[in-house]
């Protein structure tokens, strides 16, 4: 027999929901005057654990507070009634207790505490999420799938232009760059920006490739040099690349980027299923190994080391490209988007793009999401794996993020966990913690692959 969750409501609690272009609920504002801590570091819990959340003012509100709680990305529910779990609260200047609870299964949970609808203060916690898998199995043909893709991605020859960028003063006198094209078989070439280190030896740089996040005209997602320059400057030096998913022109006036966004690339993450080789992200994939090609013909490369970094669709393409490519030696994959897409068949969030919930339990829906699902490509890599899971991230929800992470293959891997980290970002009141914590240990693990 199932333990009854024991749950003690108090008054208070925190996070904004998701003021990111990806997030797929309203977005509300940053509850600034309220401040919630919870009684881990991580926010990881084991189960018959007691969790205890605090909420305290900052600074004098006049707003009446309430309170709700979210399990596994959707709301509780009372079993009287269909009225989700929102209560009164009062909170003052000292730290008081607003939520306890014991949980004696894997549960991920947000607790936020609202004034009205448009303002928000999380925190998030997970309990034993090491027993969390993905809502799919790896389909038996999956690998000859894209060893087929990948054949057919080499039949033609890879041609490369490259336009010399200009630095700026002591950059200019130590680095070189260039803005580049790549052809593609098929769509759009990769489109992106490569630096690095002058006079660098043949055979004495490892790589480092950024990906990035889902959009169109957005600032995040564009590519840039500054970008690519700050890679080649990371350890002792790199071959930086920084490079957008869409394979456009960079460097266009932004209306440019605001047609496509509203026209040829209007919801391409949400486009109906209709089979693998129509599915927008296989080649948004396959322009990626395009890119690993071109990187690994260049003479500077040592041969040996290839680190691929990114963050939400950035963080989904990083896993993908580590499963397709064996040459691809550490990966940071933060808040991952296109990662267990299977979700909601283990009765929680999918992975983003949320609409896929449509197709995820349906015949088509297997027959084709596992072919781009973030959590079966880390089950054909022994990468060094980095993983960043945000416990109040809508977005990217930190149940799928784990869930993949349970069953990466990779002998060297580990995930790390922040309970004020949505989906764009850190709670400002816990950036510190945060710079301390997590954003350090990502740093330290990229110098030393780097090194």
């Amino acid at each position: 027999m199932k333990k009854k969750t024991k749950t003690m409501l108090g008054i208070g609690a925190s996070l904004l929901l998701c003021m990111c272009p990806l997030s797929m609920h309203a977005q509300s504002a940053l509850l600034k005057q309220v401040l919630l801590t919870i009684n881990s570091e991580d926010g990881v819990y084991a189960k018959g654990d007691t969790v205890k959340i605090y909420g305290q003012l900052t600074e004098p509100l006049d707003k009446p507070l309430t309170m709700t709680i979210y399990e596994d990305g959707k709301r509780m529910y009372r079993t009287t009634g269909e009225m989700p779990i929102t209560v009164p609260i009062e909170l003052g200047k000292e730290p008081k207790l607003i939520y306890s609870v014991v949980y004696q299964r894997t549960k991920s949970v947000m607790v936020s505490v609202s004034a009205g609808e448009k303002e928000a203060s999380m925190v998030g916690f997970i309990v034993s999420p090491g027993e969390l898998r993905p809502g799919f199995e790896v389909p038996a043909d999956f690998m000859r799938f894209w060893t087929d893709q990948k054949a057919k991605l080499r039949e033609t020859s890879l041609e490369a232009k490259l336009t010399a960028v200009k630095l700026a003063n002591e950059d200019a006198k130590n680095y070189k760059a260039y803005y580049v094209e790549i052809s593609m078989p098929e769509g759009n070439p990769v489109r992106g920006y490569l630096a690095m280190p002058k006079g660098t030896k043949p055979q004495s740089m490892p790589i480092y490739m950024r990906t990035r996040s889902a959009g169109v005209a957005g600032d995040w997602c564009h590519a840039r040099v500054e970008t690519a320059l700050e890679s080649a400057k990371r350890g002792n030096g790199a071959i930086g690349f920084d490079f957008n998913a869409h394979g456009y022109p960079e460097g266009l006036p932004n209306d440019y980027y605001v047609e496509l966004e509203n026209g040829e690339l209007k919801d391409y993450s949400i486009r109906s299923l209709v089979d693998r080789e129509s599915i927008y992200y296989r080649l948004m994939y396959l322009r990626e190994l395009r890119a690993l090609d071109y990187l690994c013909s260049l003479p500077e490369w040592d041969g040996k080391r290839v680190l691929v970094h990114g963050g939400s669709q950035g963080g989904g393409q990083a896993e993908a490209l580590a499963g397709l490519d064996e040459r691809i030696t550490a990966v940071v994959a933060s808040v991952p988007a296109m990662t267990d897409y299977g979700g909601i068949r283990q009765h929680r969030q999918s992975g983003w793009p949320a609409p896929y919930e449509k197709y995820a339990a349906t015949e088509m829906g297997l027959s084709i999401l596992p072919y781009i699902d973030g959590a079966m490509f880390l089950q054909f890599t022994t990468a060094r794996l980095f993983m960043i899971s945000g416990l109040i991230d809508e977005t990217c929800h930190a149940g799928c993020v784990h869930a993949a992470y349970n069953v990466a293959i990779s002998p060297d891997k580990q995930i790390h966990t922040f309970p004020y980290r949505w989906h764009s970002g850190t709670n400002a009141p816990h950036d510190k913690r945060w710079n301390d914590t997590v954003g350090k240990r990502c740093d330290e693990f990229i110098d030393e692959v780097l090194k």
